[in-house]
């Protein structure tokens, strides 16, 4: 089979490669990698498949895997007649899109076009050639719903927290009606927010420290934190939903052939956000910190010092919504018939993470 691959240099993106070109029955991938600033696209790519954390089996076998892929830019990637036989089966995996959290009216326009336009472009360029087209959302994509969550999205009220929520379920949408007119099998899979490798190799990795680790790093170090407390807005009953990246593509790279429409891939209950939060700040050494109730999202803070100014005005402002969502479950007896949910103490894990994040400064692997 044929794989058509998005977002390989991503932080999700890098590991379903890793888990892709593992398998015998995978004989050709194609890519699109964007080139940035400086970096082309093959030095992108070759900081994915020569990076220590990467696998062993990719480390020992870079050359045979190049062998197996076509790695194009955006122009000739979306001309699939000069690559592509309509014949052979070729699934689609699409990881890439634009993940931001912002409320900011300015950022709908840039979301929209990531996440939903580009979908929609690619999917025109491609239907003649596919097999099955896999789009990976996100578990947030209904918004601040609460409850218990099953894996149908399409049966329920949203309620979007931002712009990058809606995007991702109106791509979903768009998705959906056009499996009804071309026919193409479509596949919705939903991630968790993504927390470092959990199996043995390079536990703790990932290559990119994005959402809670956000948090790690404001504390980490901030001179600000040395003179001043902070007072955390957040629903003492909700949770922090983390999903290790490793297991997260396991799963993709294998239900990307299966007979399944939409599924989370997700813990089932999640850490208590008050206990996760003091996890992340002690992981850093951070202390002066105490926790406001509530389950207001516009809630404003009285008398704010410098500290709490700063994290309001930034990643609280992007965060807050979910620190102070309703609480949450999720119905894992579908993905857990899958690929099991390894076993290991999630509230140890969260502080593991930053741990490892704190070791390596916060800086992206590539």
């Amino acid at each position: 089979m044929n794989i058509i691959l998005t977002g390989v240099t991503g932080t999700l993106g890098s590991q379903v490669f890793y888990e892709l070109v593992q398998q015998k029955a995978v004989k050709k991938i194609i890519l699109l990698v964007r080139s940035k600033g400086a970096f082309s696209i093959k030095n992108r790519l070759n900081s994915v498949l020569t990076n220590a954390a990467a696998p062993a089996f990719v480390l020992e076998n870079t050359q045979a895997i190049l062998q197996k892929l076509s790695i194009f830019e955006t122009p000739e990637f979306l001309k699939p007649e000069a690559y592509l036989n309509p014949s052979e089966c070729t699934y689609f995996i699409h990881s890439a899109g634009c993940v931001n959290l912002s409320t900011d009216s300015s950022q709908k326009e840039l979301l929209f076009q990531e996440n939903l336009e580009f979908t929609k472009t690619i999917f025109k360029a491609f239907s003649s050639y596919l097999t099955k087209f896999t789009y990976i959302s996100t578990a947030f994509s209904i918004g601040d719903v609460g409850g218990l969550l099953d894996n149908d999205y399409h049966n329920k009220a949203p309620n979007y927290r931002n712009y990058y929520e809606a995007s991702k379920h109106a791509t979903e949408k768009f998705l959906r009606k056009e499996e009804g007119k071309t026919g193409i099998k479509i596949q919705i899979l939903r991630p968790s927010v993504l927390g470092g490798n959990i199996f043995k190799t390079s536990k703790y990795f990932i290559s990119k420290y994005m959402v809670y680790y956000l948090i790690g790093h404001f504390f980490y170090k901030n001179p600000l934190g040395l003179s001043n407390s902070i007072r955390l807005a957040l629903n003492t009953k909700t949770g922090l939903n983390i999903v290790p990246v490793d297991y997260a593509a396991k799963v993709i790279a294998k239900v990307f052939t299966k007979n399944i429409a939409q599924l989370n891939i997700v813990q089932s209950k999640s850490t208590n956000v008050g206990v996760g939060m003091k996890r992340i700040a002690e992981a850093v050494g951070f202390t002066k910190y105490s926790f406001v109730n509530t389950t207001d999202c516009n809630f404003v803070l009285d008398a704010k010092n410098k500290f709490e100014e700063i994290y309001y005005r930034s990643i609280g402002l992007h965060l807050n919504r979910y620190l102070t969502s309703a609480p949450y479950e999720f119905d894992t007896a579908l993905l857990e018939s899958i690929v099991p949910m390894p076993l290991y103490n999630v509230e140890d894990y969260l502080s593991k993470t930053i741990c490892y994040a704190k070791n390596h400064n916060f800086k992206s692997a590539w």
